[in-house]
């Protein structure tokens, strides 16, 4: 009799242990979706952040890469800026035409902004050295640098206009020229 009593027993704690794994199955499962989802969550925002920070450092060099060419085209204004006060000094004039200018200069290759496809700057002859400071002497006729272009005024002042602006400014300075 103690035998079938345990026997009996022992039938009904093998059911409350079978009842206790699967609850213990069915939380652990849940416990093992909730954290494997934790780490599929944190793989993806490390992707993703290291995505973002790829295309923001595309961006910059990018950006960097194009400040360099518009400093260098700033560069050739300012050495073909020095090339016209020598020779304002020497001859009391500015040059009369762009080859005069490019002889003086003596480096044809700053008259070109280093921008692909970008033509060749402009010289506006016919200024001498006491012409209103403002009017451009020499200027890019396209504007390559995010929609702008980079003029060279009598002052020796270099700025970076947008085409409305540059056709004022030129329109001024044609008509300080015919006076």
């Amino acid at each position: 009799m103690f035998i079938k009593e345990n026997s009996k027993s022992g039938g009904g704690l093998h059911k409350a242990l079978s009842a206790k794994r699967r609850g213990g199955t069915i939380a652990n499962i849940i416990t093992a979706v909730i954290f494997f989802g934790l780490i599929a969550a944190g793989i993806f925002w490390v992707i993703k952040t290291a995505g973002d920070m790829g295309g923001q450092y595309a961006q910059t060099m990018v950006s960097t890469q194009n400040q360099a060419k518009l400093l260098k085209c700033q560069q050739n204004l300012y050495a073909i800026n020095q090339g016209v006060r020598l020779y304002g000094l020497s001859n009391d004039k500015l040059p009369d035409t762009f080859d005069d200018l490019v002889n003086e200069v003596g480096d044809s290759r700053v008259f070109q902004c280093p921008e692909p496809n970008s033509p060749k700057y402009v010289y506006i002859p016919g200024q001498t050295l006491d012409s209103p400071s403002d009017n451009i002497l020499l200027y890019e006729p396209k504007p390559v640098h995010d929609g702008r272009g980079n003029v060279l005024r009598v002052s020796g002042a270099i700025d970076l206009l947008t085409p409305e602006e540059l056709q004022a400014a030129l329109q001024q300075t044609k008509a300080h020229l015919r006076r």
